[in-house]
């Protein structure tokens, strides 16, 4: 089918556009949430259809020279969590967002869903793009409906929130942006394959791909929000409404993942083995100090939010071992930490919602009063843990592989020193998971008021539905932890393009 890739990518904008021609609930979030299945539905069947899992289209845009779409073995998984989560993410929104629009005093479910959708659009853009400057257009349309997202439909504090977001987010990318423009004169041509085939023929790497590389790295790292660059990403999951604080942190931080390992990782390998090391002890200091923090926190949403700077440290830590495993479980990771993202922030919203506070040690018990919420939220906790048989086992399995792999590889003592710190971080992970489960779940039941919680509570009372997405992802992490395609199909398309077992 011709411009299928085309057709797919641009569908939740076109649904994002009929979604503004009524301000109606069910209309905007039927559009919104058909739009992603039909796009997950083409996925799976040019995935299918391609039998090799690669399919490329080409544009002629003058004077950017070809553009156009690329689904392989990388964008695949990325490309079906976005349409996956971020459709359960869009039911959910249905039953939460009343109790959001209650508090700010309108019922905008038009401007919601078409930022949403514009937002989904911008994340299915930059995985699929196969041109640099098409590749930052899309990334940076990432960013201004999320900004939206947070400033028009967010907490108390959404103005102090999104304008940080902003700001550090847009400046990453500008950074990342001139990087860019410096490995398209270098190579004169905007097309990452052709890149990828230019820098593969290298003898040494020049100065100018050498700091271009690294200003790529650093721009993409702000966005990833770890260790030093995270000042955006506590106040901005904790103003955002549930399903954005879930959009962001299960689908949006990773996306960064996604173009550390296209463009620098496989691109320009020869200049990411130079600084790749330094990408690997920043993912560890990551993972350490996101997961201390995350131990000290009492707002459920704060300790989400700092366990998601810990998980981006996973990624950053299988990319910067640069070895095909350490890749591939850092692919696997995105898909893992979207499933359990995806679960526990949109959990979270539901807790505030029903209790009417954030504070995890004034809540407690409530696994007896919602026994099936407790059941997916532990799996949700399971998954970001790496226990099987969730998904989050296989990805941190393969993700720690890779790294012991490159400090036997190169028989360096330092790795190895290393591989056992980012052991001791999954040790925290599982330290804050198991306490949060315990302070909100078990224990004394607190005496919750109907007056101190939000609108939501009669809706959650009256309606389970709004738990389907909750159970479909964590199902999904179950199923696809027990059969690993995502993990086996990136690694066979890493290993036919890096030559590495």
């Amino acid at each position: 089918m011709p411009y299928i890739l085309l057709i797919t990518t641009f569908i939740p904008f076109l649904a994002a556009l009929l979604s503004l021609l009524r301000n109606d609930k069910r209309y905007s979030a039927a559009i919104s949430t058909s739009s992603l299945i039909l796009t997950l539905l083409l996925i799976a069947y040019t995935a299918i259809a391609s039998k090799s899992y690669t399919h490329v289209e080409t544009y002629s845009w003058q004077p950017l020279g070809n553009v156009g779409f690329q689904l392989d073995g990388l964008s695949l998984t990325f490309s079906i969590i976005i349409c996956l989560v971020g459709s359960m993410i869009s039911v959910y929104s249905y039953y939460f967002m009343n109790a959001q629009f209650e508090i700010l005093g309108s019922t905008r479910w038009s401007a919601f869903y078409f930022l949403y959708l514009t937002f989904i659009f911008g994340m299915m853009g930059t995985v699929l793009s196969n041109n640099l400057v098409e590749f930052y257009i899309f990334f940076e349309l990432m960013l201004i409906p999320s900004y939206f997202l947070i400033a028009e439909f967010g907490n108390s504090d959404r103005s102090r929130a999104s304008f940080s977001y902003f700001l550090w987010t847009h400046v990453g990318a500008l950074i990342m942006l001139a990087g860019l423009i410096a490995i398209a004169f270098s190579f004169g041509t905007l097309d990452m394959n052709s890149i990828y085939s230019y820098s593969h023929q290298l003898t040494e790497v020049s100065q100018v791909v050498l700091y271009a590389s690294v200003a790529i790295l650093i721009g993409l790292m702000v966005k990833l929000g770890g260790f030093g660059l995270h000042i955006w990403l506590p106040s901005a999951y904790k103003e955002s409404p549930a399903p954005v604080a879930a959009a962001l942190s299960a689908l949006m931080s990773g996306i960064a993942g996604y173009a550390l390992i296209r463009i620098l990782a496989i691109d320009l390998s020869p200049a990411f083995a130079i600084i790749s090391p330094y990408l690997l002890i920043w993912g560890i200091i990551s993972l350490i100090y996101g997961g201390f923090v995350a131990l000290s926190q009492d707002d459920v949403r704060l300790l989400l939010a700092y366990s998601s700077i810990s998980q981006m440290g996973y990624m950053a830590i299988g990319i910067g071992s640069n070895t095909t495993f350490g890749l591939a479980g850092s692919i696997s990771l995105y898909a893992a930490n979207g499933f359990a993202k995806g679960i526990l922030f949109m959990m979270a919203g539901l807790l505030i919602a029903n209790t009417g506070q954030a504070a995890m040690s004034r809540m407690g018990g409530l696994a007896r009063k919602y026994p099936y919420l407790a059941t997916f939220s532990m799996i949700g906790f399971l998954t970001m843990m790496g226990v099987p048989p969730t998904f989050g086992f296989i990805a941190e399995f393969f993700l720690f592989l890779g790294l012991f792999a490159s400090s036997l590889m190169h028989a360096s003592s330092s790795l190895l020193v290393l591989a056992f710190l980012a052991l001791l971080g999954s040790i925290i992970t599982s330290a804050y998971s198991l306490w949060a489960v315990k302070k909100v779940f078990f224990g004394k039941m607190q005496n919750y008021s109907s007056e101190n919680s939000s609108g939501l509570h009669t809706i959650f009372q009256k309606s389970q539905y709004i738990l389907i997405p909750l159970a479909l992802l964590a199902a999904s992490s179950i199923i696809v932890g027990i059969y690993p395609v995502f993990f086996s199909d990136s690694l066979s398309y890493l290993s036919s393009l890096l030559g590495v077992a």
